[in-house]
């Protein structure tokens, strides 16, 4: 005995309401489900294996130690360094130059331009494939940020401070447009 029943059926936005039989409702929403088996019609002995035996189990896996400089620990370095660097920079552009943050901005500046150049490197120049050439970059890499820290603390203590020296060069242009046209 089939009785009628008011189901809603959903074609996208619309929401239909047909009048339909219990066996009528019930193929209906089978139809309109995704086609896949249903895991009641079958039935396997074993227990399912979902990858072979070459996948070893967890406990065997040997982990690597936790290294602070590579691996484990660059990720958060990463984005410590770069959060770090928004108040330098919002410092430096609210308050303009100060020694402390001259300093601040002159290590931490090359540092993310490091960690950024180096994570390319790794990207583009794995050990693997270019054992000669990823080596070289590294180490030249390494060798322009050192340069680039001992040029911010040669400007920073010799003459006027990173803030001071990119205020002069960003208006150096408009300073010469002005004496030009005099």
């Amino acid at each position: 005995m089939a009785s009628t029943l008011v189901k809603p059926i959903q074609f996208g936005k619309l929401m239909l309401r047909l009048p339909t039989t219990a066996a009528f409702g019930i193929q209906q929403q089978q139809r309109m489900t995704l086609r896949t088996a249903r895991p009641l019609l079958f039935k396997s002995s074993k227990p399912t294996q979902l990858f072979g035996d070459e996948v070893p189990n967890p406990p065997t896996v040997p982990q690597p130690a936790a290294n602070r400089i590579k691996g484990s620990y660059h990720w958060m370095n990463e984005r410590a360094v770069s959060i770090i660097s928004v108040p330098i920079l919002a410092t430096a552009f609210i308050y303009g130059a100060h020694p402390i943050n001259d300093m601040l901005m002159g290590i931490v500046l090359p540092l993310h331009l490091h960690m950024g150049f180096q994570q390319v490197l790794l990207d583009y120049f794995e050990q693997r494939r270019w054992p000669v050439v990823g080596r070289v970059f590294k180490y030249a890499l390494v060798t322009v940020t050192g340069l680039a820290m001992f040029g911010a603390w040669r400007i920073n203590t010799t003459d006027v401070g990173l803030t001071s020296y990119f205020s002069r060069m960003w208006n150096a242009n408009k300073k010469k447009n002005i004496d030009d046209s005099q």
